[in-house]
């Protein structure tokens, strides 16, 4: 048995200020609220969101990490948008680094997989209430899971410092506004972790690079 996955558990996602207001910019900057070249400054946004000026510049230099802004000294700190050629190219990353978590992780034990079940039950129960933020948020918690059970901190640490909590959340809210994307993904991560639980590492990879062509298509 592979003792680096056992044990594996989805691990929650971060809840703080800096991630609150991080997603209310990542959602004003995908509805148009802020349209690109709108320059996001931070002692109004402290204002704002009633914080010290510290969890908006975190939030900021996670946006232009991933992509959404860029800063500028002397500039300021503007809106790009989002790239959605550049979002499909970093999947290409993201999804060599998930293969190859696989292989090092199969086959997982019986803990490592109740856990991804959890995972998948809730994301299950959100598609079918429509909550698109809810099967978002499991998700990232399934992969991010997912590349931690491979036992690589390596891998971990370019999974957060590629800000897959924002990168992840704005693909996958595009999806969601197709109205159909959501439930084909949700089948996909129960084919993956089906093959997981045979410890078929060929069939889980084949699976999680179907899941990632297909959200590349739809994003």
């Amino acid at each position: 048995m592979n003792l680096r996955a056992a044990a594996v558990e989805p691990a929650p996602l971060r809840v703080c200020m800096r991630d609150r207001i991080r997603e209310t910019l990542v959602a004003r900057i995908l509805d148009g609220t802020y349209p690109t070249g709108t320059k996001l400054k931070e002692l109004p946004l402290a204002r704002e969101f009633n914080v010290s000026q510290a969890p908006i510049r975190e939030a900021l230099r996670e946006l232009e990490g991933s992509g959404l802004v860029s800063c500028e000294r002397y500039r300021g700190t503007r809106v790009r948008g989002a790239d959605f050629a550049e979002l499909r190219e970093s999947y290409e990353l993201r999804e060599i680094m998930e293969v190859r978590s696989l292989e090092l992780a199969v086959p997982y034990a019986p803990a490592a997989l109740q856990n991804f079940a959890r995972c998948l039950r809730t994301m299950a129960s959100a598609v079918a209430r429509d909550n698109h933020e809810g099967y978002i948020d499991e998700a990232l918690r399934f992969h991010r899971a997912l590349v931690q059970g491979s036992g690589n901190q390596t891998f971990l640490r370019l999974w957060d410092s590629l800000h897959w909590e924002v990168r992840g959340r704005i693909a996958l809210r595009r999806i969601a506004a197709q109205r159909r994307g959501l439930k084909p993904l949700l089948n996909l991560h129960r084919a993956l972790l089906a093959r997981m639980r045979a410890g078929d590492v060929e069939g889980a990879t084949a699976r999680l690079r179907a899941l990632f062509a297909t959200v590349s298509a739809l994003a």
